[in-house]
């Protein structure tokens, strides 16, 4: 999830020396159609990240959340998976069900427009109780900066974002089907990362875009990084080509989960604007600067 990062969510971990191949710079949103609004999204960087991929037989990327990516190589065989259920059902229903998504958004962006903001909290409670992949594509486009958060019992808690009335209606249609022609034979499974991994042969790619090191804010808890690296190990062994987007820095502070440089053969500085989460808490503006690690 996609992964998605938060990065006020980490200990302070200092940053240990690397080889840094190069810095680059992007603009604020990419080219990918914003679908499903998602902290963490690879919309900023997904050309770049694009263009240095290798060839390949079948694309996997194992922590869908925004699947700025996906945008990219979707293609027949294509593996996306994600461990969250109503993540991975929203995706299929863009898939398979293009204009029940668009009039499900129409409708309840009109019932928010004649209750701001009650709807929202309305929606809300059903999502915690029901779980429906429409109420989690609404909230993500109306709560505060499209930032995932759960409670510590599993229950979405962003609030309304009070600046934002949502997407209209005319212009989530046209985004969901164009997505919808993308998505036409890739396959979605709701998964824990490592059995996706395990079904990667060689000649296939893997993007990797788990939660920052010392995630304590997302639907899966903190991430295993002992366990993580083990299986990108495994990876290496079967000649299996990938890349890690998974640390970085923001203003001077660094989050750093110091991948073991037997693991990659580079690694690429990628400058990805300023930092939604530092608005949401009123910190000072800061540049985000996310690593992208290649075993190739």
């Amino acid at each position: 999830m996609t992964a998605a990062q938060l990065p006020f969510a980490f200990d302070d971990i200092p940053l240990t020396p690397r080889k840094v191949e190069r810095r680059e710079q992007h603009t604020p949103h990419g080219d990918v159609p914003s679908l499903l609004k998602w902290t963490g999204s690879k919309r900023s960087q997904a050309a770049r990240i694009a263009s240095i991929i290798p060839p390949h037989n079948r694309y996997f990327e194992p922590f869908l959340g925004g699947g700025a990516l996906l945008f990219h190589f979707a293609k027949p065989e294509s593996f996306a998976s994600d461990i969250y259920a109503p993540l991975i059902e929203f995706w299929e229903m863009v898939r398979d069900k293009p204009e029940h998504l668009a009039n499900d958004y129409a409708s309840q962006w009109q019932s928010l427009q004649e209750d701001l903001p009650g709807y929202f909290y309305i929606v809300r409670k059903r999502f915690n109780e029901a779980q429906r992949p429409e109420d989690l594509n609404f909230l993500m486009r109306t709560c505060v900066n499209g930032i995932v958060r759960f409670s510590k019992n599993g229950q979405f808690n962003n609030s309304f974002h009070l600046s934002r009335r949502g997407m209209s209606p005319k212009t989530f249609r046209a985004i969901v089907f164009e997505w919808t022609r993308r998505l036409n034979s890739v396959r979605f499974h709701q998964c824990d990362y490592a059995d996706a991994l395990d079904q990667m042969q060689p000649g296939d790619f893997g993007y990797l875009d788990p939660p920052y090191f010392g995630n304590k804010q997302r639907y899966i808890g903190d991430l295993d990084v002992a366990r993580f690296f083990d299986d990108l190990d495994k990876l290496n062994r079967r000649d299996v080509k990938w890349a890690l987007s998974f640390d970085g820095q923001r203003g001077e502070r660094a989050y750093d989960a110091s991948v073991p440089t037997d693991l990659y053969k580079r690694v690429i500085n990628l400058e990805s604007g300023y930092s939604a989460v530092a608005k949401v808490l009123n910190g000072p503006i800061e540049q985000v600067t996310e690593s992208l690690y290649l075993n190739y």
